[in-house]
């Protein structure tokens, strides 16, 4: 079979259809090219996922692996299986499999800052935090303005003890997206926790707070 570029949407309603996973493998099985077997894999894998089949989709995913020698698709599936691996909190396997896939040198940017972040999230989670810190950053590099990172890097600053770099850290997730409660969350406890960086560093509260009149008046930094 040869690949080919045509895109392929994800079928509709598949979740409400009491046959989707027949209706799947049987676009599985007739997939006329190399790319329509792999996006149609990906969805095989995602219902699989939903559905908690996940030595199913682990299966499914090794078997490609194992048989492709495109390295840009081994990346995206060695991604869902690191992913696999941390919603299970197998992190030393999701690293592998993140690692592995950042060797299978991903094109597509979007991969790239998520495998940097994920193996950073891991990191971090292992108590790793200087290492944890050098993938935030190679994130960051990759995509500055997404807030995962940043948020990632806070922790990673926070458990080095350096509480002025994990601030800033946090009020650069929160910028870049104002949205990010969980960002919010862990600097209110790191201010909790250190009462006095909101009078050493107003531009946290200006941030924490920035419709509230006590910080109308502070200065930007």
């Amino acid at each position: 079979m040869t690949t080919t570029n045509k895109k392929m949407d994800a079928p509709e309603s598949l979740e409400a259809s009491p046959d989707t996973e027949r209706l799947l493998l049987e676009r599985l099985r007739n997939s006329d090219t190399d790319e329509d077997y792999f996006r149609w894999m990906l969805f095989v894998v995602g219902f699989y996922r939903g559905v908690n089949k996940i030595d199913a989709a682990t299966e499914l995913l090794e078997g490609f692996i194992k048989a492709t020698k495109d390295l840009e698709q081994s990346a995206h599936c060695h991604l869902a299986l690191g992913q696999i691996a941390t919603d299970e909190l197998r992190l030393d396997a999701a690293l592998k499999h993140f690692s592995a896939a950042l060797q299978a040198g991903p094109q597509k940017q979007k991969v790239t800052y998520v495998l940097h972040n994920n193996i950073a999230y891991c990191l971090n989670q292992l108590g790793r935090f200087v290492d944890g810190e050098r993938h935030c950053r190679l994130a960051i590099e990759t995509d500055w303005n997404r807030a995962s990172a940043y948020r990632n890097l806070g922790l990673s600053m926070q458990g080095q003890g350096k509480t002025v770099e994990a601030a800033w850290a946090l009020v650069e997730a929160m910028k870049s997206d104002s949205t990010d409660n969980r960002a919010r969350g862990i600097l209110q406890k790191l201010i909790a926790q250190n009462p006095n960086m909101v009078v050493q560093y107003p531009w946290i509260t200006q941030c924490l707070y920035p419709d509230s009149q006590a910080s109308a008046d502070l200065p930007l930094m």
